[in-house]
């Protein structure tokens, strides 16, 4: 009731935020409004399920039989195997980060990302390359429509012929 209550605050809040409405966009004011009002909405379900139903049901049983019937599917040693380290892939995934970094505002979002993700995915282990491919370019381009053109998030373009790259992606996608 105590997040209900405070989200039911930040929502008030964000209902008196000021803008120059233009037509054919959301305000500011739209994200924080939908999610504050996820939260109430889900807070209001709780607190009447926890009303109708009464006390909390207990689900830690769900979750061993769970891992139980994962064990027998897949043959694992189960959750009381050590887990198999890895330091050398933590230390690629870092520095392919820290490259994706470097290289984004050179190289634009779109192509900076894709080879990202790919790289990412396959020093996961995944080795189907065409899915790899299309997961990746695919991804990148929702991840830019999203951000782009439904958040209005600004999003580094590029330079020289790597921005181009970027300005027609965004035609195509009618991002302005």
């Amino acid at each position: 009731m105590l997040v209900g209550a405070g989200a039911g605050y930040l929502y008030y809040v964000a209902a008196r935020i000021q803008y120059q409405h233009r037509a054919d966009t959301i305000g500011p004011d739209f994200w924080p409004k939908l999610i504050l009002g996820l939260v109430i909405a889900t807070c209001i379900y709780e607190v009447a399920k926890l009303r109708l139903i009464g006390g909390r049901r207990d689900v830690s049983g769900l979750l061993d039989e769970i891992v139980e019937e994962s064990v027998q599917e897949r043959g694992d040693a189960g959750p009381e195997a050590p887990a198999e380290r890895r330091p050398l892939l933590l230390v690629a995934g870092i520095a392919l980060t820290a490259a994706y970094v470097w290289t984004i505002q050179w190289l634009g979002f779109f192509l900076a990302t894709a080879p990202y993700l790919a790289a990412f995915i396959a020093l996961g282990g995944y080795r189907r390359w065409l899915v790899n491919a299309a997961i990746s370019v695919l991804g990148a381009l929702a991840m830019m429509f999203f951000f782009m053109k439904l958040v209005y998030v600004s999003l580094p373009l590029g330079q020289g012929p790597f921005a181009q790259v970027t300005f027609f992606l965004m035609r195509v996608m009618g991002i302005h």
